[in-house]
């Protein structure tokens, strides 16, 4: 197949001997061996040159999509014995990639060095294909199914609703779900208009909730909350600091939220290069997930 698409592409059987480094009587042969294989003439041979014949040109484009996929499965074992190199672009959620992501960049430059990370932080969920990311990671409540991408999931966390001691010491301290309603309750963007649920000693419980500020940022939300404006229901990871120094506490801890999952994403293609299964397999490490 590669001896015909060479003689095509060429024009002639000289041409042909040329990219493979032999003769052009070797070359002949090699196409005479196909079409007497085939069972027909895949050129017309003629004082003015070599044409494909119909059915040549149907065979040629067969043969076209074969040898890229034969150069596709040597090339992707030739990459397993690669070090890893070359860039990698990553979209992250925003509070993720500052709170956990971007402690690990140091590390990772360490352990790989002739990798490059171009990361994008937003709370946007790319299209990893279209916008041209080797990889997402994405943090969601739910477990992703997306059969257009390889998932790996990488870890995971519980959410926690907290408040600052000088917000409890004004309004007091809720000891049911029930009694947020009553109380100001900061709201990450995405949970518009206000309901947040819980799995407690009664089954599950919902609740709508309200107060002063929307905002479609978790570290917004941390320092608001953090400053005594109200009720939060966070990610663990966003306030973690702040509860080991006591200035927030949890709340209705026989109440818990659902958990959230961590997940790495990125398109079959992708997640095959040295350089991406470095970068997921160094954040499984990292995050601790397994």
């Amino acid at each position: 197949m590669r001896i015909f698409r060479s003689i095509v592409s060429t024009g002639s059987f000289a041409g042909a001997a040329r990219v493979a480094r032999t003769t052009p009587t070797w070359v002949s042969k090699q196409l005479a061996q196909l079409e007497d294989h085939l069972g027909t003439q895949l050129l017309h041979r003629n004082t003015r040159g070599l044409s494909l014949s119909e059915a040549g040109r149907l065979y040629l484009e067969r043969c076209e999509r074969i040898l890229e996929e034969v150069d596709g499965a040597e090339h992707l074992l030739n990459s397993w014995r690669t070090v890893p190199r070359g860039p990698v672009r990553i979209s992250a959620p925003m509070a993720f990639g500052l709170v956990r992501l971007s402690p690990l960049f140091a590390p990772f430059a360490v352990k790989y060095p002739e990798v490059e990370l171009d990361v994008v932080l937003n709370d946007r969920v790319v299209d990893l294909v279209e916008e041209g990311f080797d990889l997402g990671i994405r943090v969601f409540r739910r477990p992703l199914d997306d059969s257009t991408l390889t998932v790996r999931r990488i870890g995971g966390g519980r959410r926690v609703v907290c408040a600052a001691p000088s917000y409890l010491a004004v309004h007091g301290r809720p000891t049911h779900p029930r009694d947020l309603e009553d109380h100001v309750c900061l709201r990450y963007g995405k949970q518009m208009p206000g309901y947040w649920e819980f799995d407690g000693p009664d089954g599950r419980v919902g609740v709508k909730v309200g107060g002063p500020l929307i905002v479609n940022n978790s570290l917004a939300i941390r320092h608001a909350v953090t400053s005594g404006l109200g009720i939060a229901l966070v990610k663990d990871f966003i306030v973690a600091k702040e509860l080991a120094e006591h200035a927030l506490e949890v709340l209705l801890e026989d109440y818990p939220p659902n958990g959230y999952s961590i997940f790495v994403v990125s398109p079959p293609s992708r997640y095959e290069t040295p350089r991406v299964r470095a970068v997921t397999d160094f954040l499984v490490e990292a995050l601790g997930a397994g």
